[in-house]
């Protein structure tokens, strides 16, 4: 029996991993100070943002626990938007999201198409819990990366960077 299903998801995984590159590489540490508009997100927010969820994925695949769970309050569900100088420098962020990245590719790499049908290990009351399966988990994840790569892409095009 092949994997198809698990090779296409890493291939989703890697293709939007690949787009929030493709920003950072063009974008500056100064540039990940920008805001989306006067008090919203910056870049420096959503590059966390994107690595304390993305670090998070372990505990519902079943994987392991986050490598850096001391983000979480800066920046994982429901913290509240600080100034930029209120967190980890650009360079430490690009460094953690580097290795983020390698952990979740494992991740993928290590997943059977068996799997998708199962329930995510934080799964409390498979009644009521909205994502219920690895396979539900893994689409929203991969939805959420795509959100905020795009607000990257609207921080490029606002630093006079945007390639579309």
């Amino acid at each position: 029996m092949g994997n198809n299903t698990s090779q296409k998801f890493a291939q989703q995984y890697e293709m939007v991993t690949e787009w929030v590159n493709w920003l950072l590489k063009d974008l500056t540490d100064d540039d990940l100070r920008t805001e989306l508009a006067p008090g919203k997100n910056h870049g420096i927010w959503i590059l966390g943002h994107l690595i304390a969820s993305d670090d998070d994925f372990s505990l519902f695949m079943g994987t392991g626990d986050p490598v850096y769970p001391e983000i979480q309050e800066l920046f994982g569900q429901g913290s509240k938007l600080q100034p930029p100088d209120k967190y980890p420098d650009a360079k430490c962020l690009r460094e953690k999201w580097d290795s983020i990245c390698e952990k979740n590719r494992k991740i993928y790499s290590e997943l059977k198409d068996e799997d998708f049908d199962m329930p995510h290990a934080m799964v409390k009351n498979y009644d009521t819990d909205y994502f219920k399966t690895k396979a539900r988990v893994i689409m929203a994840w991969q939805i959420h990366q795509a959100y905020h790569t795009g607000q990257l892409a609207l921080i490029a095009s606002l630093c006079g960077k945007s390639r579309y």
